[in-house]
């Protein structure tokens, strides 16, 4: 099973999979090796050697700190069985903490519109919804705990008379 991510390192955006032939990002592949040693990991990526460390919530590569952020791509979300017609359900990618609501029941929303936020390892991920649509019910209240695939919200369709 494919996985796809968005990270963003000093200002410049990336594409992440995660595929049976190794990480791909943007158009390359890498086959990284990690060792971790009880303080910091050694990731080994084509003979090349490299320290990561997380220390009072930053990241650091060999030493330097690395303006970092990642997140599930936004339109894998919940595209598996999506449908203008049915609506959306949209569920967590990853578990967390859900630190935002920025969505009411019954508003309108636009496809790719941050619906909440979800802290999980210290970053911040937004949850964007995956359609056009009405929010049906938001399942989650700020501070709920939440696992990978738990139901968060559910979207109805525009119906266009």
């Amino acid at each position: 099973m494919e996985k796809k991510y968005k990270i963003r390192i000093h200002g410049t955006e990336f594409n992440l999979e995660d595929t049976n032939k190794g990480l791909k990002i943007n158009e390359y592949y890498f086959k990284p090796n990690v060792v971790y040693n009880g303080k910091f990991y050694k990731v080994f990526v084509n003979g090349k050697e490299f320290k990561v460390e997380y220390k009072d919530n930053d990241i650091f590569l060999d030493g330097k700190l690395i303006d970092f952020d990642f997140r599930a791509a936004p339109h894998l979300q919940s595209r598996g069985n999506l449908s203008l017609k049915k609506g959306a359900e949209i569920k967590a990618s990853i578990p967390g903490k859900i630190v935002e609501i920025k969505a009411k029941e019954g508003e309108k929303i636009s496809d790719q519109q941050c619906l909440l936020i979800l802290e999980s390892m210290k970053m911040r991920n937004e949850i964007l919804s995956p359609i056009e649509g009405i929010i049906d019910k938001i399942l989650v209240n700020i501070n709920d705990q939440v696992k990978a695939t738990q139901l968060l919200i559910t979207i109805k369709p525009v119906i266009n008379k």
